[in-house]
């Protein structure tokens, strides 16, 4: 296909390409030898008559709609020199495979006339990570299809035969992974090269009308999955992960298999995109695709659940590594009150009172209630997840203050969080007024007595510490929790591990492995800091 491909070449787009086609000019080879043999170019793009081109030995004539034939004399056009240049360097190009040079030249969404040709010898790429934040969270399974072998790494495996792979592939292919999967390669793993050529199957597919992620994709075309992994999203994915580390065996089998599949799945979403996309543009050069599973041959195991099993506990983070420094500053395991507090009073509020692993959880309401109970625990730090502070010029929460004039509704620890891919809302937007007044208020009221407190955001935590999230699974939840060694209950609420979440804040702060967040004329929020990152070998 990309050899009847013109809209590369300088002042072509896709009407005047189509126009070539109308006229018989179906090849580099057809279009050099018109100009070669003086057809101007506005007869092989006027509008106004349908041309048919008739090539001779020697000779290039035009036959009209009326079948008059007209010879042309050599155009002195300057456009012919230019599109002559471009078609020896494009021919240039295909001859030493370098596709780059031409989806640098097409937009996005026609990258598919150079991927028509290459289905078959492409490398088809496709990662499973712990969430979508490049800084914060890390890939977990890596699956590879090229020449129909199936290649497949889990975190902490040598990617050395990887970055063989890349750089031998002169064609790579994925969905979303410009975005992506790409961006997490090279940043969660050392050396790892730029493809030579990459093609976004994302984009080829919108440019046909076609949105969504790759499960919607295989449902327009008809494509089914393994009835074990039918439904599995990436957050599902996510939660298959952390299973796995905990310990089942069987989700990290699912686990596989479902990345095993998205690999696979990506030749044939190629086949019947671009085939669509001929189809749509009146190419009849591609056979439609057959509706067949696709055999591999596996090229590379990824490495035995005991493996990860061993990989995770030498690197885990956990309270067993928190408390033994807790303990030379305190002879004693410190008491910590996290609040996972609600702007509403009439709302649950969780509240967590913890003394090294032992947790006493409950859900309260008024801000005498919450008071009363914190200031019984004798904490030696309060963490109370809510904006303990206004943003710069602001003095007020309400948006009828004169304040809002000239302060904003967002602090540089929401700024920064933005900047880390962690979601957080504004302090100060409507709906988080409430919760930002009632925080400074009880932190002020605490610190009347004597209590320290610090501003935390469990969400933060959670995703720095890689405990999935409550909107992820309640259970992974406080699983994670678990393994991270507190004592929990199944009949927790989500504010009450939120609640506990904050707490665990207040230990790393308490251990000094903490960021704080934020300015000197805004506060800070604290969020833990762990250096025990999970980046991937790149060495036997």
């Amino acid at each position: 296909m990309i050899d009847r491909t013109f809209i590369h070449l300088p002042g072509i787009g896709r009407t005047r390409e189509q126009m070539l086609w109308n006229c018989g000019v179906s090849s580099w080879e057809v279009f050099e030898d018109a100009l070669r043999s003086g057809v101007p170019p506005r007869g092989l793009f006027s509008p106004k008559n349908n041309f048919q081109l008739s090539l001779f030995t020697g000779q290039s004539t035009l036959q009209s709609a009326t079948g008059d034939a007209e010879r042309y004399i050599e155009s002195d056009d300057p456009r012919v020199n230019s599109w002559l240049d471009s078609i020896d360097q494009s021919r240039q190009a295909l001859l030493d495979e370098d596709y780059g040079f031409f989806l640098e030249r097409l937009n996005p969404g026609e990258h598919w006339r150079v991927l028509a040709g290459h289905i078959e010898d492409a490398l088809y790429l496709d990662i499973e990570t712990t969430g979508l934040s490049i800084d914060l969270n890390y890939m977990t399974v890596i699956g590879a299809l090229y020449r129909n072998k199936f290649y497949q790494w889990v975190w902490p495996e040598p990617l050395d035969e990887l970055i063989e792979l890349i750089q031998n592939a002169r064609l790579i292919v994925t969905y979303n992974g410009k975005r992506f999967d790409i961006p997490f390669l090279r940043h969660w793993a050392d050396k790892i090269p730029s493809p030579r050529a990459h093609i976004d199957l994302m984009y080829v597919a919108r440019s046909l009308g076609l949105d969504g992620g790759l499960k919607a994709l295989e449902e327009h075309f008809g494509l089914l999955r393994d009835d074990s992994i039918e439904g599995i999203d990436g957050a599902e994915a996510v939660v298959m992960w952390c299973k796995a580390l905990w310990g089942d065996k069987v989700a990290y089998n699912q686990l596989l298999l479902y990345n095993k599949t998205d690999v696979i799945m990506l030749p044939a979403l190629a086949a019947r995109i671009c085939f669509e996309h001929s189809r749509r543009a009146c190419i009849a050069s591609m056979d439609e695709p057959q509706q067949t599973n696709q055999e591999v041959s596996s090229a590379h195991r990824a490495g035995g659940f005991r493996n990860l099993r061993k990989a995770w506990e030498d690197r885990r983070s956990g309270l067993n590594l928190l408390m033994p420094k807790l303990a030379e500053r305190f002879h004693r395991d410190p008491v910590v009150v996290g609040i996972d507090l609600r702007g509403n009073p009439k709302r649950p509020t969780g509240w967590s009172r913890c003394e090294g692993a032992i947790v006493e959880s409950r859900v309260l309401y008024d801000d005498e209630e919450i008071l009363g109970f914190t200031l019984a625990a004798q904490p030696d730090l309060v963490s109370i997840d809510a904006p303990l502070s206004l943003p710069r010029g602001r003095y007020s929460v309400s948006d009828e203050s004169p304040c809002r004039e000239t302060g904003g509704i967002v602090r540089d620890a929401e700024r920064i969080l933005w900047s880390r891919g962690i979601p957080v809302y504004p302090s100060l937007i409507r709906h988080m007024q409430g919760l930002t007044q009632r925080g400074i208020t009880i932190a002020a009221r605490l610190h009347e007595f004597g209590v320290s407190v610090i501003e935390s955001y469990p969400g933060a935590a959670q995703d720095i510490l890689g405990i999935p999230r409550k909107r992820t699974s309640l259970d992974i939840l406080r699983r994670g929790l678990e393994e991270f060694g507190f004592e929990t209950s199944e009949e927790w609420s989500h504010d009450e591990l939120d609640a506990l979440t904050s707490a665990l804040v207040g230990y790393f702060y308490l251990g000094d492995e903490y960021e704080a967040i934020g300015a000197d004329d805004e506060g800070y929020m604290i969020i833990p800091r762990w250096t025990r990152a999970m980046r991937w070998s790149l060495e036997r």
